[in-house]
């Protein structure tokens, strides 16, 4: 054990001030509270808090737009097929900005409809590289990342979107529970003539229990008199 200078000055006026045997005493017992002291202080439960865990979250998986289109192309005659990209061809001739309609080509994409306001081909697909998107500031995107192109026009359906009250989902709102899974806008939408066609319902709604008094009384035979 170990004394600091005030303990040693307080035990020399100690050995001055009183007689040998309640100095033992004294010293005795200042041992002993000190050792006793320690002890409990030592054997006291250490309290520690912490934050309440965060549940597992699962993740939101939204769908990846198209994959870069390919097709296919008889190469060597018709017994040899063979998936080609966009660029095999297009690579081949220069680019048309005019083009806005299927029904100004004559070599491909015959039949395609295309009703997408005043846009042209060329305002989407990327002249520059065939094989992906064209941006509005002319940088080009991944078909996967479609969802990119179409916020930049779209921006209200994009809103929307980002806060979950435009495009389907299945799953879980509540993500401690389950995943949630997202569609794109290819999902639903055709990229070439994105707005959808006005219908109208062909069936009435069917009231059951209607239907069912109306075939009871056609099996109700007339009472016939005989007066």
């Amino acid at each position: 054990m170990i004394f600091c200078s005030s303990t040693v000055n307080a035990a020399k006026t100690l050995l001055m001030a009183v007689p040998a045997g309640a100095l033992c005493v004294v010293v005795g017992w200042w041992i002993l509270q000190r050792t006793f002291s320690q002890t409990s202080r030592s054997e006291q439960p250490v309290i520690t808090t912490s934050e309440p865990a965060t549940p597992t979250k699962y993740p939101v998986l939204v769908h990846p737009g198209p994959e870069t289109p390919q097709v296919v192309a008889m190469l060597g005659g018709e017994a040899s097929p063979a998936l080609i990209s966009c660029s095999t061809c297009h690579a081949t001739r220069p680019p048309d900005l005019s083009t806005v309609s299927a029904t100004q080509l004559v070599d491909f994409h015959q039949g395609l409809y295309y009703a997408h306001g005043s846009l042209s081909c060329l305002s989407c697909h990327n002249a520059d590289n065939y094989d992906t998107l064209r941006k509005a500031d002319g940088s080009a995107v991944e078909y996967p990342q479609t969802v990119q192109l179409c916020a930049q026009c779209h921006g209200p359906q994009y809103r929307d979107y980002t806060h979950y009250s435009h495009g389907g989902m299945t799953g879980h709102w509540d993500l401690t529970s389950g995943p949630r899974e997202r569609n794109t806008c290819t999902d639903c939408h055709d990229p070439h003539q994105p707005a959808y066609p006005r219908v109208q319902p062909v069936f009435p709604p069917q009231d059951r229990g209607a239907r069912q008094q109306r075939e009871r009384l056609a099996h109700v035979q007339p009472k016939v008199s005989h007066e």
